[in-house]
């Protein structure tokens, strides 16, 4: 019996599929060079956005910031895109949109004008919370006021120097209603506070209110008119609104300062002696209405105005400026002589005094060739 033989012929069916688990293996391969990649894009952009995250939350909570001071100055309200672009511009936050969107989920539709003192090193509450507030720092400047200034002047003035608006600050003088007691008797009148506003030097707020600008001088009025002053008022039996108002017109009409006393003189004696002086005759009042001139015309003349003093008789209605403290003494302790007139020497500033129209003409005269 022969052995049965084996078969080391295969069939092809029977060979091994080498092919299929090439393809398998090279399958498993891609698959795994995807999931690498597509990890290491997530951690690609996981560690973007990580580091983009810390950069913002470092702006936004100001956990790694240089310190900077910086005051920002806004006069208009602004909403908070716009905040944040002043921010970024002044070197205080990074990402302005991020602000505003801050601002935005805090309820914040706009910021009111001011003036505020902020650090880099505050985070975005911290700022938002300060400039909620009312103004943090005020920038101060100094002003001086000189003697013989009219409101007008004066408000000017501080519109010049940035304290408030000249319109507010005239308006807030005709308008307001002030405590202090000397103005008790003045009349809720245009001007009513021409005379009170002491000139001196001030330190005043930027962009304050002219109620406490006003308010601050009306206070120094107070302070250097001492309770001498007030006795010598009272015992030549004048009101102080009087002597204000002669006060003015002393320091207009005066330019050399030891003439003070002697037009306080002949103001007196013309209002003393009304019946043969009935009108003071001083166009300073006049100049007050039409504004300053070289020289008045025959028209300027009989401007009809409370303000002429050469047709309505006594003193104006208002004082023509805010003297100094010589005026006001000079007011209230005029010089006693007789003399009703006075011209000035257009090369000097001093005055002739006369007793009698015939004197007077004969002065002017005089004075008129020297200007020639």
């Amino acid at each position: 019996m022969e052995p049965v033989k084996r078969n080391t012929h295969r069939s092809e069916n029977s060979r091994p599929a080498r092919s299929g688990t090439q393809k398998r293996k090279k399958k498993r391969s891609a698959a795994f060079g995807s999931a690498l990649s597509y990890i290491l894009l997530v951690l690609g952009v996981s560690f973007i956005l990580s580091a983009a995250a810390i950069l913002i939350a470092n702006d936004m909570f100001a956990l790694v910031k240089e310190e900077k001071t910086v005051t920002i100055e806004f006069d208009e309200d602004l909403k908070p895109g716009d905040m944040g672009a002043l921010l970024k511009e002044n070197g205080l936050i990074r990402y302005k949109s991020m602000f505003a969107l801050f601002a935005k989920l805090k309820h914040i539709d706009s910021f009111s004008k001011g003036t505020f003192q902020l650090d880099a090193t505050m985070d975005y509450g911290q700022m938002i919370g300060v400039l909620q507030r009312s103004s943090t720092y005020q920038e101060t400047v100094m002003v001086t006021i000189p003697e013989g200034y009219t409101i007008a002047q004066i408000a000017e003035l501080m519109e010049k120097a940035r304290v408030c608006g000249s319109d507010d600050f005239i308006e807030t003088a005709n308008t307001y209603d002030f405590s202090h007691e000397m103005l008790a008797d003045v009349p809720m009148v245009e001007n009513r506070l021409e005379g009170y506003l002491f000139p001196d030097t001030y330190e005043f707020y930027v962009n304050d209110k002219p109620v406490n600008v006003i308010n601050k001088m009306l206070n120094n009025f107070v302070n250097k008119y001492t309770d001498e002053m007030i006795k010598i008022t009272e015992e030549n039996g004048m009101t102080i609104a009087e002597v204000v108002n002669i006060a003015s017109l002393i320091e207009r009409e005066c330019k050399v300062a030891d003439e003070q006393t002697r037009i306080s003189g002949v103001i007196h004696n013309r209002l003393n002696h009304s019946d043969a002086f009935p009108y003071l005759d001083i166009d300073a009042t006049l100049l007050y209405v039409i504004g300053h001139k070289e020289e008045l015309t025959e028209e300027d003349l009989q401007t009809d105005t409370p303000y002429n003093t050469r047709l309505y008789k006594g003193l104006p209605p208002t004082a023509i400026c805010n003297p100094g403290i010589g005026a006001l003494l000079a007011a209230m302790q005029p010089e006693e002589h007789d003399y009703y007139y006075y011209v000035a020497n257009p090369e000097t500033g001093a005055h002739v005094f006369s007793r009698t129209l015939e004197e007077h003409n004969a002065a002017v005269e005089e004075m008129r060739k020297l200007e020639q």
